[in-house]
């Protein structure tokens, strides 16, 4: 067997398959058995790159120059060299040229042959382990157990490096009966996406044993991404799987939609497609249709945009989507606004062709007056002015309705001089409609048709604030788990769950830990960090080093987080605490005083002393107002921790310090205000040393948002000042998630510039989601007694009126806030950034914002004109911005 062994192993380490499989062919079953404990973790020879030596330079002579006449020589100079006035010295500098280009060409010839001398080295060692994988996978006994061995994870070993072009040595020694059980093994095996086992190896396999076309998801999945070479599409004309996967798979799987618009393919198969369909191998209805079908399942938006491009390449014309036209209607709703206007333009060329039926056109102006784009919306109008109103009325009363008063009444002014046309029943529609129509849009339609105007709409009025509510009731050990299970999986972005978890480990570690162990083990996750390490700890094991978790804590508030996990690891092995000082009694985060102080007088008769991080913690959620019992109590505690916390209600520290300053456009972006932070008289572990420019600084690490105002519940503006930097970084890039604007929003203490700087980002982020939680944040702000907004105002001026945020975006959620009864807040915001605004050039946004404001003076009766508005005001014309101006301006001086 040594023999054996040997010739093996010179075979791989000659990375000759063929030979290989010559030799395992002629062996017995036993024989093969006999070598898998060699094969098993053996690691071939290591081939490194041959050694480059060139040989010297020969000596050249010195140059040939004229003597006489004019002539021109080229040099560099070096250093102090001068150039040479005689001819002699200038045939000796031309000559050091001369060497030194010899020498820099002999120099890259080098690096080039060195390179090619790594690349051919790293090319044996990969032929080697392939060879040392075919090998193992040859040698094992059954089918089933090379399944296994490829799929192995790598807590087991490495599975064996395998390569299509193996598979013909594969049959030769094993035969088709076995290699069929393996293809037929690893299809079952394969998923959208195959890591342990190379999908390229699988489907040789397949095809190479003559099996059906693999009729599963994730194989069509794998079939498309599979990088075939290129071109592409003779290809795909020629393999018999192509019909099936097309027609099956590619536009009615969501796996496989995923593949088609990655890597390889998402450059490969649309041009490929094209090119089929335009001679004739590929139906172009069977595309089209296709398409459609996947544009009408939805999906994130780079899918969609893919099977847009490709059914948009194609050009289908009318007599091909006349077909199709109530999937075209469906997909006006889409909310991608490029499906809607791809699907819009088609069903008018499909109405040029073949006038489209009264239901079909009056559904398409359901679907077209309600979309949010005002050049789709507005189009529509146009296209309605040439048709007759009677059959649309349904659809003319959701324009209306519009959200955006310039949309409704456009569609009115559609619809007033044509009211003399319109039947009896269309006009008994519209006038049933006037009570619950926008005031100016219901007064013009109800004066049209001689009917009484709309009532006033009543206007909304804010609740107080109310407090914040307590926290959950503790965990048990089964709640434990649950919950960490949702953390472990969801990531850690709830506060409130996250003290709940830190409180329940340690209930669990001074209770029963084997019970601990077995409840919470399971959910220990494969990878380093402080959650494992403290689930491991709460049944007293040590796992791993959480300093080994890949992420990038230099911010204050992160390594606060981070440094009380530490210190509690610790505690729960060897000496879990009664309980944690800073755990919250409130869902904003403050602590009951009276808890801590039995806390800290505990300890004071037990003598141990809580962890450095849990006391500062605790101290940093201390309530504004603390019951004056507890601060007499507190005098006769004894402990360093007792007095600290004696010393702390007795002085407290000064209300932090902020302002904004000015950073300049960087490479990753627009120039930023940042909010700073004075650390005087603050604690060490708030302050934050780091100048403007470095706080500004982009990342591609976004920490855990949410749990920072929890930080320090009773001073929001400190809060707000280490958020700041990051959530005007994700403005137009990250999410920094939504539930730091709850925290904000619940935190106490006064706002300054560092909350209005963070509001105006959030108003203005990219992600809906944010900015409607920013809306909500404003209305719970606006319910606070004695809340001013105008903070807010300024910086949105100043940031849109600079192009460093989008106005659009801060539409939305300005208008849910007025409509929750916010209007003085967005009368506030809306007021205060005009100057800057009408001051600059205009922008999209801005005449919406106008129309807002008009809005928020009308409810709350506001008179006082911005300044500028004016100068607008008495601009000639009827464009979007003066006539929204003057709508402002009216509804002052109303």
């Amino acid at each position: 067997m040594s023999d054996l062994w040997d010739e093996v192993r010179a075979r791989i380490d000659a990375a000759d398959v063929d030979a290989l499989a010559d030799l395992l062919a002629g062996l017995g079953d036993g024989d093969r058995t006999a070598l898998l404990p060699h094969l098993d973790g053996h690691i071939p020879a290591h081939a490194e790159p041959e050694p480059v030596v060139l040989p010297p330079l020969e000596p050249e002579p010195l140059p040939e120059l004229p003597t006489s006449g004019f002539f021109t020589v080229g040099f560099v100079s070096y250093g102090d060299e001068k150039p040479p006035s005689d001819l002699q010295g200038i045939r000796e500098l031309v000559a050091r040229q001369r060497t030194r280009q010899r020498e820099n060409e002999r120099k890259w010839q080098k690096r080039r042959l060195e390179e090619e001398a790594r690349r051919a080295a790293w090319q044996l060692n990969n032929l080697r382990r392939a060879a040392t994988g075919f090998a193992h996978v040859a040698c094992t006994a059954k089918a089933p157990d090379a399944v296994k061995l490829l799929h192995r994870p790598w807590s087991a070993g490495p599975a064996p490096q395998v390569s299509p072009e193996m598979v013909p040595a594969l049959l030769r020694v094993r035969g088709t009966a076995w290699c069929t059980t393996l293809a037929r093994g690893l299809l079952r095996r394969t998923r959208r996406r195959t890591r342990a086992v190379s999908w390229a190896f699988t489907e040789a396999l397949l095809r190479s044993v003559g099996a059906d076309v693999p009729d599963t998801p994730a194989a069509a999945a794998q079939y498309v991404a599979l990088d075939r070479g290129h071109p592409l599409a003779p290809l795909l004309a020629a393999d018999p799987w192509f019909d099936h996967m097309l027609s099956a798979y590619l536009f009615d799987d969501d796996g496989v939609a995923n593949a088609f618009v990655s890597g390889v393919a998402a450059r490969a198969w649309p041009a490929a497609l094209l090119e089929l369909a335009g001679s004739g191998r590929v139906d172009r209805g069977l595309l089209v249709a296709g398409c459609l079908r996947r544009l009408r399942a939805g999906g994130r938006q780079g899918v969609l945009q893919a099977y847009l491009g490709l059914v948009r390449g194609l050009a289908p014309t009318a007599e091909e989507l006349a077909g199709h036209t109530q999937e075209l209607i469906g997909l006006l709703t889409a909310s991608m606004s490029t499906v809607a206007d791809f699907a819009y333009t088609s069903l008018q060329t499909v109405h040029r062709t073949t006038e489209l039926n009264p239901v079909s056109l009056a559904e398409i102006t359901r679907n077209m007056l309600c979309r949010p784009e005002k050049k789709l919306v507005r189009a529509h109008l146009a296209w309605l002015r040439t048709m007759p109103l009677d059959d649309l009325v349904e659809g003319l009363v959701v324009g209306l309705h519009h959200p955006v008063p310039e949309l409704a009444e456009r569609t009115l002014d559609l619809v007033e001089p044509r009211l003399a046309g319109l039947s009896g029943t269309a006009r008994e529609r519209l006038a049933a409609e006037v009570p619950s129509l926008d005031l100016a849009v219901g007064n013009r339609l109800a004066a049209a048709l001689g009917t009484a105007a709309p009532a006033a709409v009543p206007v909304p009025v804010l609740a107080v604030a109310d407090l914040p509510t307590e926290m959950p009731p503790p965990l048990d050990l089964g709640a434990l788990a649950g919950e960490l299970s949702v953390l472990l999986r969801h990531g850690d972005t709830d506060p409130v769950r996250h003290e709940a978890v830190l409180d329940g480990l340690v209930r669990a570690a001074r209770g029963d830990r084997d019970l601990a162990a077995r409840v919470l083990e399971p959910l220990i996750p494969q990878w380093y960090g402080y959650w494992p390490a403290l689930i491991s700890a709460t049944f007293g094991r040590s796992v791993g080093h959480p300093g080994r978790e890949i992420a990038r804590e230099d911010t204050p508030l992160s390594l606060f987080v981070k440094g009380r996990f530490a210190e509690l690891i610790p505690r729960l092995i060897h000496q879990p605490p009664p309980g944690l000082l800073a755990t919250p009694a409130t869902v904003a985060g403050h602590v009951d005083p009276a808890r801590v102080l039995s806390l800290l007088q505990q300890a004071d008769r037990d003598r141990w002393q809580p962890p450095a991080g849990d006391l500062t913690q605790a101290l940093l959620r201390l309530p504004r107002e603390v019951d004056p019992t507890v601060h007499a109590a507190a005098a006769h505690l004894t402990s360093p921790a007792g007095r600290r916390f004696a010393a702390w209600l007795a002085g407290g520290f000064i209300e932090a310090r902020t302002w904004i300053e000015e950073v300049g456009d960087t490479a990753h972006g627009r120039g930023r205000r940042v909010a700073m932070l004075d650390p005087a008289g603050l604690p060490a572990e708030l302050g934050d040393t780091r100048t403007a420019a470095e706080r500004s600084a982009f990342t591609w690490h976004m920490p855990a948002l949410a749990l920072w105002p929890m930080v320090t519940p009773s001073h929001r503006e400190i809060a707000a000042a280490h958020l700041q930097p990051f959530v005007a970084s994700a403005v137009d890039r990250q999410d920094p998630g939504t539930g730091f604007l709850g925290g904000l929003a619940a935190a106490a203490g006064p706002a300054g510039p560092a909350t209005a700087l963070t509001m105006v980002y959030a108003l203005a982020n990219r992600r809906e989601s944010v900015r409607l939680a920013a809306g909500d944040a404003l209305t719970t702000f606006a319910a606070r007694p004695g809340w001013d907004s105008t903070g807010i105002g300024v910086e949105l001026g100043i940031l849109a009126g600079s192009d460093r945020i989008v106005l659009q975006r801060t539409l939305q959620p300005l208008t849910e806030a007025l409509r929750a009864g916010a209007h003085d807040a967005v009368w506030q915001i809306a007021s205060a950034a005009l100057p800057d605004l009408l001051a600059a050039k205009p922008r999209p946004g801005l005449p919406e914002l106008l129309t807002l404001t008009a809005d928020a003076a009308r409810i709350g009766r506001h008179t006082a004109e911005p300044p500028g508005l004016a100068a607008i005001t008495g601009k000639p014309g009827r464009s979007q911005l003066a006539t929204a101006a003057r709508k402002l301006a009216e509804a002052l001086r109303r």
